[in-house]
């Protein structure tokens, strides 16, 4: 397993200091498993500062289809020839259909009854129903669908991040078909496994701790690191063992995963960043797939509220970042 990392020159004459020859240095970065580049920019940071998001929130209200008040009322219930039950319930926490699903199954989790909840303010309780939710779900569709091996749990956390409503939700899936993510990935695996005698991942882990750069924590059943080719501004992976459904998370797992993401959220909200997304991902009869969750940041850069998705990302499927997961993984054990 290799981290490979080409440092690039760009040569300029700059005109903040009498036009003098420079060299600006920039990084691509290759993902161990899949070989996709990640272009880390020697960039100034500037902070984010926090955003007032009263107005947002407020306007959100009036038209909120996931307040207690209208949930159950306009919201989809299971077909019975699919799910015994017409909704799932978890506390607070209710699974149902998404109306307008991506794949044959698809489902919404609305995580609470509070119409707003700070990147911060988010507990075990709130989580814990909420996947606890997910997982009913997608234990009783595999039952019917043996097929839906490619499972995952996500989350659009605030418009910036994709979340067309503001409610806290989640956004679970159950599929015979995979997504580019899943495609790109397994044919490494199965190349490494082949290779090695192992699983990729649990190797990852070990070199992690070994090189200790961007390895975070480990408790008994998960592993924390911040990705050496980040998918998004910075990228923190939770690595589960002792897994292989989604069943299985139910308990001490689910229990060190929870306290993983209100760690991550608590370093998000720390840098005054207030969206961002996360997946969970699952895939079922696949000896040489671990299950594992991600978790990445999404924010405006100021002063303009630029969008981090241009032209690289886009239309060249190219992640950048100006943050180097190194300084992330240095700064985030601080409140781990």
């Amino acid at each position: 397993m290799e981290f490979v990392c080409l440092s690039k020159v760009s040569r300029y004459l700059d005109p903040m200091n009498g036009f003098a020859p420079v060299d600006a240095t920039s990084e691509i970065r290759y993902d161990p498993l899949t070989g996709h580049s990640t272009r880390i920019l020697n960039f100034p940071v500037r902070p984010v500062e926090k955003p007032d998001l009263a107005e947002l929130i407020e306007k959100s209200k009036t038209v909120c289809p996931f307040c207690p008040e209208f949930v159950e009322l306009v919201t989809p219930k299971f077909h019975p020839d699919m799910i015994s039950r017409e909704r799932f319930i978890r506390g607070d926490a209710i699974c149902f259909p998404n109306a307008f699903p991506n794949d044959e199954n698809a489902a919404v989790t609305v995580m609470t009854k509070t119409h707003y909840v700070p990147v911060g303010g988010f507990d075990k309780i709130i989580l814990a129903d909420s996947i606890n939710c997910c997982i009913d779900y997608l234990e009783e569709i595999v039952l019917k669908q043996p097929s839906a091996v490619y499972q995952s749990i996500n989350w659009n956390y605030m418009p910036l991040a994709g979340g067309s409503i503001v409610h806290p939700h989640l956004q679970v899936s159950a599929s015979s078909t995979p997504t580019n993510y899943y495609s790109s990935m397994e044919p490494g695996l199965s190349v490494y496994s082949g290779d090695n005698g192992g699983l990729f991942w649990h190797a990852l882990i070990e070199k992690e701790k070994n090189e200790a750069q961007r390895f975070i924590a480990e408790s008994e059943n998960i592993s924390w690191v911040v990705a050496f080719a980040p998918l998004g501004i910075f990228d923190v992976i939770g690595v589960i063992k002792n897994c292989t459904n989604a069943p299985d998370m139910r308990g001490g797992i689910l229990s060190e995963m929870l306290s993983g993401i209100i760690r991550v959220l608590a370093y998000i909200d720390s840098l005054n960043m207030h969206s961002l997304n996360m997946s969970v991902y699952l895939r079922l009869d696949n000896d040489v797939f671990t299950p594992h969750i991600r978790i990445c940041p999404r924010v405006s850069i100021p002063p303009f509220d630029t969008s981090q998705i241009n032209y690289m990302r886009m239309l060249h499927n190219e992640p950048m970042t100006t943050i180097r997961p190194e300084s992330v993984c240095e700064a985030i054990k601080t409140i781990w």
